[in-house]
């Protein structure tokens, strides 16, 4: 298996885009990782630089991500890493970026409360919830 999960906060709004072409759906955010530490000889927590790392989702996930999601939400991805290199015109060399494609994304509960809407249509199959009925 192939995946890497990551927790992180969102660092400015996501971008939704579609493709031209196909009206695909992608969605791209970074989301920044803080690690923090407790110093024995100052008796003092303290905080490394954080890591950023790039995150792009896909189809109906990106849509879904996009209506959930703002700046500064504490999330989880979990996904696959990429290599979105490349070289800009006129230059040598390529300027290297990794980024994490997601294949799925949910608000890391033990920073935030969440409440989730099924979307309609989309129930697994062979799934064993009854289906809610109006009263």
């Amino acid at each position: 298996m192939n995946e890497i999960t990551l927790a992180g906060n969102i660092g400015k709004e996501p971008e939704l885009t579609y493709n031209k072409d196909t009206g695909e759906a992608r969605l791209r955010f970074s989301i920044a990782q803080n690690d923090r530490y407790f110093d024995r000889r100052s008796g003092e927590w303290r905080e490394n630089p954080p890591v950023w790392t790039d995150v792009v989702a896909f189809r109906e996930l990106a849509e879904n991500a996009a209506e959930s999601l703002h700046a500064g939400d504490a999330v989880i991805v979990i996904g696959k890493l990429a290599d979105n290199s490349f070289t800009p015109a006129g230059q040598d060399s390529p300027v290297r970026r990794t980024e994490l494609r997601a294949q799925s994304i949910g608000a890391d509960l033990r920073r935030a409360r969440a409440s989730v809407t099924r979307q309609a249509g989309r129930e697994r199959a062979g799934s064993t919830t009854a289906p809610q009925t109006a009263d």
